[in-house]
């Protein structure tokens, strides 16, 4: 049985569906009660949850009872150290079944899960452990710098030594013994933490409660046509410290019972692997971002011919997806191809399917999500260029900005949460995209701030001044672009540019780095000593 299910409903259409669907949330719900409890009560445990599988050629098979297991012998070791219901522990990983068990612990638990993109470097992840305030960060070994950087915090390594003081491995699970139930949670409990980038000040803390997995339901259900189906798995190429992962694919997918392909790899996204991948799984169903399309798209030109694919659905958003991409993919990877729209403050509200999909735009609101375009009244707007927004009272919205209740009430008009966006809606109901309300950067479907990505530039001694922005790029949508004005007595160089890029790639993500430098004499600046990026974007979009 399923809170919300749209297979239970009868619609042709896209209005009959909006007329029939209502929301059903419960008032108390615990996200990892109803992935792993539940399955063990429904006889469901020997269903496959997890395929793994790296690119050392290692694999294996987990069940939702296996799960349940290695849930039960971490909460024993959490508890053991002292974690409570309520505390923020930190998971630090790449995709594998440590991942999925951690997430899912911590609800059990009725902690919060604080994910970390694994692509992020030392200051990044200090910076997110300690305005937390986790007590507990569940991390790969190999990540040396971070284990020494975290001296105060407990770590418990996965694939790797406790050679330091407050570390403990990961095989102790396996030691560990223990049978829990899942402690009782309201549905507005806290359960998930991201951190998300402004276009000013630091990465914001964004505070899920356990309804959002519920909220997502819907929209998951649609770009997937009709998920879940007997035979489908599901898989994405994106990051698993992300919500495009974890809410989009992972949580909807073991709620349903599916399995969930884990592939962990370590260096860049390889095209062919990400294919072979779905090949060999068979894989039906796969939310796939636009950057990660085009480069199959560049690297393989005809998938139907090399790969023997299953995929009756792929999903993709984070950043305009484009119509021939969109073709494309359609012709080449799977029959439909859906883009879907939201934030990490507000996700999947909006959705295409192939009942009403129009091709360019973000599709329509998804069934019980209210989106409108509003102008500065919190007005609606058709055929206008305004603000997107979201009605209050969704379940996928936010709980708030985490100890930062002025920034939360920043981003609300009356009863109307703020993207952050510009766009169009229709008088068919079809909302456009038009560019970002601010400086945001947005590269391969993560979501930057400038500021962020010019601290890490800053601490390089040649670097006196600097000014970042996004820059528009056939192949990823969006690339960084920083100009920088260098100290006295340093001077332009390949070097000095390689050693830029190194620089933001350790300290703050692998996909944050600047592609392209350019050093001037001065940057533009308001009469107050403010930058003024939009006249760097204004130039750069004249060069092209």
């Amino acid at each position: 049985m399923f809170e919300i299910d749209l297979r239970e409903n009868r619609f042709h259409n896209y209005d009959e569906l909006i007329k029939t669907f209502k929301w059903s949330i419960p008032s108390y719900f615990n996200i990892g009660e109803a992935i792993l409890d539940r399955k063990i009560r429904e006889g469901l445990g020997d269903n496959v949850a997890v395929y793994y599988e790296d690119e050392e050629g290692n694999h294996s098979v987990y069940t939702f009872s296996q799960l349940k297991k290695l849930s039960d012998s971490l909460i024993t070791l959490l508890k053991e150290n002292g974690v409570k219901k309520g505390d923020v522990i930190g998971v630090y990983l790449q995709p594998r079944v440590e991942t999925i068990v951690s997430i899912l612990t911590i609800y059990r638990l009725g902690g919060v899960t604080l994910s970390i993109s694994p692509l992020m470097g030392v200051d990044a992840v200090e910076y997110r452990i300690k305005q937390s305030g986790a007590k507990v960060i569940i991390m790969e070994g190999s990540r040396k710098e971070v284990r020494e950087r975290l001296k105060n915090v407990t770590k418990i390594v996965v694939d790797g030594e406790a050679n330091r003081e407050n570390e403990i491995e990961f095989d102790e699970v396996k030691k560990a013994s223990g049978i829990y139930d899942a402690v009782n949670t309201g549905s507005e409990d806290p359960a998930q933490l991201f951190y998300t980038s402004g276009s000013t000040g630091a990465p914001k803390g964004v505070l899920h409660a356990h309804r959002f997995l519920l909220g997502h339901i819907p929209t998951y259900q649609l770009y997937f046509e009709m998920a879940p189906k007997e035979e489908d798995v599901f898989y994405t190429p994106a990051d698993w410290g992300w919500i495009g992962a974890i809410g989009d694919v992972l949580l909807p997918s073991l709620y349903f019972g599916k399995p969930i392909v884990a592939y962990r790899r370590t260096g860049k996204f390889s095209p062919k692997d990400t294919l072979a991948v779905m090949q060999k799984y068979k894989v039906t169903c796969a939310f796939i971002p636009p950057t990660a399309l085009r480069m199959i798209r560049r690297e393989v030109s005809s998938p139907t011919k090399d790969y023997d694919l299953k995929l009756r659905a792929i999903s993709s958003a984070g950043e305009a997806v484009g119509e021939e991409l969109i073709e494309w993919a359609m012709k080449e990877l799977s029959p439909n191809v859906n883009e879907f729209y939201g934030c990490t403050e507000a996700n999947l509200v909006t959705v295409n399917n192939s009942l009403w999909r129009k091709i360019g735009s973000v599709g329509k609101p998804a069934p019980g999500h209210e989106v409108a375009v509003i102008d500065e009244q919190g007005n609606k707007l058709i055929n206008q260029i305004g603000e997107i927004a979201v009605k209050s009272g969704d379940p996928v919205l936010f709980l708030g900005y985490y100890k930062n209740p002025e920034a939360t009430a920043k981003k609300f008009r009356g009863d109307w949460f703020l993207i952050g966006d510009l766009g169009i809606m229709d008088e068919y109901g079809y909302i456009w995209f038009k560019g970002r309300a601010d400086d945001v950067i947005k590269v391969s479907g993560y979501r930057l701030g400038p500021e962020e990505i010019e601290s890490i530039i800053l601490q390089h001694p040649a670097v006196q001044e600097v000014a970042v922005i996004g820059k528009a790029d056939k192949l990823r949508g969006n690339i960084i672009k920083a100009f920088i004005v260098l100290k006295e007595g340093y001077s332009p160089s390949e070097e000095l540019v390689t050693e830029i890029q190194q620089l933001v790639k350790s300290r703050l993500a692998s996909y944050a780095y600047p592609r392209e430098i350019e050093f001037v004499k001065e940057l533009p600046r308001t009469e107050t000593g403010k930058l003024k990026r939009f006249e760097l974007r204004k130039r750069e979009e004249e060069k092209s």
